[in-house]
């Protein structure tokens, strides 16, 4: 049946006062939508859904988990809060808005990417881990209503969040630790490493999906690139690392010491100048006089080019 024909059996089922029935799904979340239903056809129409999984899918449909609820209550659904309430024009209008289990989970996540680490994990390393979770979260729930009013919040959560975990790693008070690492409300360790906020990104208002994929359209890492992203985020063997390489990357100016391209954390290495085998402890082989900041190109070319 084409569109046309579509809208015209809906606009019959309107005038009839048939029921509308739309079902939504994503893995196994599903939602069906009913417009001019009593609920008791929404429990009858369970009822068959019930049987339609057990019998042509083998799967059992949770009675206690599935609701039949209107609108104008609300439910949650993927994360959100769906609800039906006054919009600026004084109309009864549907909000996306963001359920509070979500909240609840983002503050967990953050804990458990800055405070509940390794005491030997560097402050640049939970930052980053950090950061990965505020733009993941942001970039998924930044179609919510009231994005704009939660991502102030959770700056401020995430800040402190930042602020205990880097007193409890470096055993010192809160106001050492905002006027060493707080800068206009916000984390960093050094120029380029900070940890970034979820107001930092605006309210999405266009629903539409990513762009279909093209086949050999993709720009894939090299080599020395991919080398780079692996150390950032390795610390097991090298505990401290990433605190080291930003501290010495000021210290050269942010210029490769071998061939002065300047460079910055994300297409640098730090490099010991003479290789941490030749020392009892990496801690020994990491003094200031053996770092030195290397571009990506200089420090493939010492440890790999043949």
């Amino acid at each position: 049946m084409n569109l046309g024909n579509h809208g015209t059996a809906r606009a019959r089922g309107y005038y009839h006062g048939r029921s509308d029935v739309r079902f939504v799904r994503y893995a196994d979340d599903w939602c069906v939508f009913i417009t001019r239903g009593a609920k008791r056809y929404a429990e009858s129409l369970r009822e068959q859904i019930r049987d339609f999984l057990d019998r042509n899918c083998g799967l059992a449909l949770s009675v206690e988990k599935t609701h039949v609820t209107h609108v104008r209550d609300g439910f949650d659904f993927l994360g959100f809060h769906l609800i039906q309430e006054t919009g600026q024009s004084g109309r009864l209008v549907p909000k996306i808005r963001i359920g509070l289990k979500a909240l609840q989970n983002v503050q967990a996540r953050l804990n458990e990417a800055m405070r509940l680490r390794p005491q030997q994990e560097s402050v640049a390393l939970r930052l980053q881990r950090g950061s990965a979770v505020v733009r993941g979260w942001s970039e998924y729930f930044r179609i919510a209503h009231n994005f704009t009013d939660v991502a102030g919040t959770l700056d401020h959560q995430a800040f402190w969040i930042a602020v205990k975990a880097i007193c409890r790693k470096h055993d010192i008070t809160t106001a050492q630790c905002v006027r060493k690492y707080g800068s206009t409300g916000v984390i960093r360790v050094g120029d380029t490493c900070h940890l970034e906020t979820f107001s930092g990104r605006p309210m999405k208002l266009d629903y539409r999906g990513p762009e279909p994929y093209e086949p050999g359209a993709t720009d894939y890492e090299t080599d020395a690139e991919l080398d780079v992203s692996f150390a950032r985020y390795n610390e097991r063997k090298r505990p401290g690392n990433m605190d080291l390489k930003l501290r010495t990357l000021q210290r050269d100016q942010y210029r490769c010491r071998q061939c002065g391209q300047a460079v910055t954390d994300r297409d640098s290495q730090l490099d010991h100048i003479r290789p941490v085998a030749c020392f009892a402890t990496f801690a020994l082989a990491s003094v200031d006089d053996n770092l030195q900041t290397l571009c990506l190109g200089c420090h493939w070319q010492k440890h790999y080019a043949i």
